[in-house]
């Protein structure tokens, strides 16, 4: 359970670090606003299909053979960008970590969920979300930290990662597990939800899009808006912003496994909106410099909040819905409306920037993410998840009842 988090945890920073060198590898290389857009939704136009591809081939083949790939494809994309490769080097590297994190995403949180102790069933659930949104934090502070204490800003960070990314895979070679049924074949597969749990499924994937749609503004566009409303900006204070997103949303993971899983959702959305009205309001003139600065973290704590508690509600009533023969593939295709969250806002940022100022563009998206997550957020509570009677589930919450379960592992 332990490697599997490592190695989830180093595939999600080595996807995100870049974000607080944005704007200096714009200045440096002349990249438009667009292309700048498209260069961080390469990742998830990349991730997508690799779900696709690879979602149920930890189902067939085994965990660790697609766990050591997708380590072997995050060390080749990090290498493109320690190299500096121009505009060109620096896009295949994005392709390549989102095929990364795309390929270690079913295989790993398939080992962490069914490694989890018999009495702490929840322990392998939180831990998947920690690792995802810790690595996705760790990777753009520790970017800013070292590129703004080393020399060669634009090298040192990378060359850390590799190191990082290769220790993590030499633990991968030492796992060891139970053996998956025989006689199974890998081939691309097509999100395929039982019917038994779509209308579950759809209300996690709706809330989890969401959510990353607030991790991907602030992930892609952040460190921009920081350049432009502080006098002086630094790569440092802007992935110290974006981390303390991802650490509010790992921090408060804990406290959402005491919470029905429909419940955090419903709360993770609230705080969303209003993290995300803060951040609106950070761009107002009412603000500059260090006080605008100071508004946008107080919205990235909110906001990490809200997407902790929103984002183990959907992942962990997803995890209890499926069988062990299935779980890998079931969860790659939830993890496709997370990526689709992450990167469509962006690329919708870039587009409205063609006919408007960035920072119009950001406030006009932000607002429609606002708007969207306060039009969905009744619908959480509609319906309950199934949970076991005290006779067969000693009370366990987020547990659903064997026959359903049954019903899910031969219906996907």
């Amino acid at each position: 359970m332990w490697v599997a988090g490592a190695a989830l945890a180093v595939l999600s920073a080595a996807a995100n670090m870049a974000s607080p060198l944005y704007p200096a590898y714009q200045q440096s290389l002349g990249m438009s606003d667009l292309t700048m857009t498209a260069l961080y939704a390469t990742f998830a136009a990349a991730a997508v299909p690799s779900l696709l591809l690879f979602g149920a081939a930890a189902d067939a083949v085994g965990r660790k053979p697609v766990l050591i790939a997708g380590l072997a494809c995050a060390f080749a994309g990090t290498a493109l960008f320690a190299a500096s490769g121009g505009i060109a080097g620096l896009f295949l590297g994005r392709l390549l970590l989102g095929v990364a994190l795309g390929m270690g995403t079913g295989a790993g949180i398939a080992v962490m969920v069914e490694s989890a102790p018999a009495q702490r069933p929840t322990r392998g659930s939180t831990l998947t979300t920690l690792a995802f949104v810790g690595g996705s934090g760790g990777g753009p502070l520790m970017a800013g930290l070292l590129a703004q204490r080393l020399p060669a800003p634009a090298t040192t960070p990378f060359v850390a990662m590799l190191g990082l990314v290769a220790a993590v895979g030499l633990l991968v070679l030492t796992l060891h597990g139970p053996t998956l049924p025989a006689g199974r074949r890998w081939r691309p597969t097509r999100p395929a939800v039982p019917p038994t749990v779509r209308r579950t499924f759809a209300i996690a994937g709706v809330t989890g899009f969401l959510g990353w749609a607030v991790v991907g503004i602030f992930l892609a566009l952040l460190p921009t808006v920081a350049e432009a409303v502080t006098a002086a900006p630094s790569p440092a204070a802007s992935g110290a912003v974006v981390g303390a997103l991802l650490l509010c949303s790992a921090l408060s993971q804990p406290a959402a496994s005491r919470l029905e899983p429909r419940a955090a959702q419903s709360i993770g959305l609230t705080a969303l909106a209003i993290g995300m009205t803060l951040l609106v309001g950070s761009y107002l003139p009412l603000f500059s410099g260090g006080w605008a600065l100071g508004v946008m973290a107080v919205a990235a704590v909110v906001c990490g909040c809200g997407h902790g508690i929103s984002y183990w509600g959907a992942a962990r009533e997803v995890d209890v819905l499926v069988g062990r023969r299935h779980r890998a593939g079931v969860t790659a295709a939830l993890y496709l409306s997370f990526y689709a969250g992450a990167g469509i806002p962006a690329v919708g940022v870039g587009l409205l920037s063609l006919a408007m100022p960035l920072m119009t563009a950001i406030q006009a998206v932000s607002m429609v993410i606002v708007l969207c997550t306060v039009a969905f957020l009744p619908v959480p509570g509609l319906v309950q998840t199934p949970v076991l009677n005290r006779s067969e589930g000693r009370g366990r919450k987020g547990a659903v009842a064997p026959a359903e379960v049954d019903a899910v592992s031969t219906g996907a």
